[in-house]
């Protein structure tokens, strides 16, 4: 067990406030990680716009975004353990690039299928799940492990998890971005939104508050960890 696995707290508030000092301590480790991936990202743009459709961006989104988005995982859980990384743990998912992105691309599916169905089902499925992205870069299992792994460690911490998820998403939604999409599925057009507040709130949600919550997941990832041994029963009592 790592030593920062022993000092943790449980819980959200504890996992929150870690995950700060953490970012902060590793914040020029973590700052050329985030600006790879917002690069990544603007391809996404062009190909949206070059072909007039989603599906090209997303192909690209799957294959070459998602990787690096897994791999940046392992950033956060080596920095929340105390451990020494680097900017080349962010091509981590490459060495099980397949495993990696049918972790990716499965967690996605059924959570995406229980959303759509009664939307409480989808936050059950990624709340089991949602550590498989993580144990897949950590601890290379393969895919099946993966979300084995994750469903025995999140029991009785779900509720936690979710406020996470659900701040992670509000910032991400609602924070308004410099650049967008707007007219129908079908025939989407690239829109621009340059003034000065949106490109600030743009700046603090990328650089500030997403990754301080991708921490907090690396956090709570580490501190559950040590529960994948524990014996079922034991898991379902806490």
């Amino acid at each position: 067990m790592e030593p920062a696995e022993n000092d943790a707290g449980t819980g959200v508030f504890s996992w929150l406030k870690l995950s700060w000092d953490d970012y902060l301590t590793g914040f020029f480790t973590i700052f050329p990680v985030l600006l790879t991936l917002a690069a990544l990202n603007v391809p996404i743009y062009w190909l949206v716009r070059e072909y007039n459709s989603y599906l090209p961006a997303l192909i690209y989104l799957l294959l070459v975004v998602t990787p690096f988005t897994t791999g940046s995982n392992l950033v956060y859980i080596r920095l929340a353990r105390g451990e020494k990384t680097s900017f080349a743990a962010l091509f981590s998912a490459f060495p099980v690039y397949p495993q990696a992105l049918a972790v990716s691309a499965w967690l996605g599916f059924i959570t995406l299928a229980g959303t759509l169905a009664l939307v409480i089902p989808g936050i059950v499925i990624y709340t089991t799940y949602c550590f498989s992205e993580y144990s897949v870069v950590d601890r290379r299992t393969p895919i099946r492990e993966s979300f084995s792994l994750s469903s025995r460690i999140t029991p009785g911490y779900r509720d936690s998890l979710f406020l996470i998820v659900a701040l992670t998403t509000a910032i991400d939604i609602f924070t308004p971005n410099p650049f967008g999409f707007t007219g129908k599925m079908s025939a989407p057009e690239l829109a621009f939104n340059l003034e000065p507040w949106v490109i600030a709130g743009f700046c603090l949600k990328t650089l500030v508050f997403l990754p301080w919550l991708h921490m907090t997941m690396a956090r709570a990832y580490i501190t559950l960890l040590p529960r994948a041994a524990l014996p079922a029963a034991v898991q379902a009592d806490d």
